[in-house]
């Protein structure tokens, strides 16, 4: 079996299971979701769940009989910081890819972010078809979703929350500037005829007072916080895009299935231009 953790919030979950489903496929085994995170307690940080059950998933779940059935292997998750003694366990090094080398050993535990999709690339169809949601369309996404398929629809995402009000996140990637959204809507516009934005935000009121679109623009406040899985629907259906530093965006532009998709990105997902990632695809337009 391959076991993968979750943890973060929904774009991060995405980029745990694509590893650990593309491994699983590979080798031929089942896949296991490690859930136990969104059972602790994380002082001062953003407050998270498992939402991947809104999607077309593959993996099973942890349950209380599988742990204590395989309570000694389970004890390999929590003394992780010793991994010498314990052969299947698998740590991310870095923010770059790194090749998962698995050889002979049993029962890989992934730990990581694994934020790159040369992981998975290789079995694009196969994360394409998972990451479907498959819960039921609200009627008022259903009309956006029209609207969305029969324009040359733009999807802009701006990321505030947390990267605002948790000073460790803000450190770490701080937020976009509005010249940063101003040079990627000039570059679109650029390629695209009558371009229609639509802005999804966790902060829509700070888009409208600060980015100036100077095109015909919807903003997408339809859906709650726990909704953002029929935000990255709606996502998906658009043609180009212009994304945050933010896995929840990325994903939404990676699924986009448009033949002529334009995406751009910020060059610098982080604060710090010297932390190296390797998420943005070589395709991508970075600004």
């Amino acid at each position: 079996m391959v076991t993968v953790k979750l943890m973060g919030g929904l774009g991060n979950q995405m980029f745990q299971y694509a590893i650990g489903r593309s491994l699983a496929h590979d080798l031929g085994e089942e896949l296991y979701l490690d859930v136990s995170f969104y059972d602790m307690i994380h002082v001062n940080a953003t407050a998270r769940h498992y939402e991947l059950h809104h999607l077309n998933i593959q993996g099973k779940l942890f349950t209380p009989g599988f742990i204590s059935k395989y309570w000694k292997y389970f004890l390999n998750f929590i003394i992780k910081r010793c991994p010498t003694n314990y052969h299947n366990y698998v740590i991310e090094k870095n923010l770059s890819y790194s090749p998962i080398i698995i050889g002979d050993k049993k029962n890989p535990y992934l730990d990581g972010y694994w934020q790159c999709e040369k992981y998975f690339k290789h079995n694009e169809d196969l994360i394409r078809r998972d990451f479907q949601v498959v819960a039921p369309q609200s009627c008022v996404n259903k009309r956006w979703s029209d609207i969305i398929l029969k324009s040359s629809s733009v999807c802009l995402h701006v990321r505030r929350g947390d990267y605002v009000t948790d000073s460790g996140a803000n450190q770490i990637y701080g937020t976009r500037s509005t010249d940063y959204y101003d040079k990627a809507i000039a570059h679109i516009s650029n390629y695209v005829d009558k371009p229609v934005f639509f802005v999804f935000s966790d902060d829509l009121e700070w888009t409208k007072t600060n980015l100036s679109i100077p095109y015909e623009v919807h903003y997408m406040d339809q859906n709650g916080p726990d909704e953002d899985y029929e935000d990255l629907r709606l996502m998906t259906q658009c043609k180009y895009y212009i994304i945050a530093n933010s896995t929840f965006s990325w994903w939404g532009a990676w699924l986009g299935n448009y033949v002529d998709k334009i995406v751009v990105c910020p060059k610098n997902w982080f604060n710090d231009p010297d932390m190296k990632t390797d998420i943005i695809p070589d395709s991508w337009v970075k600004i």
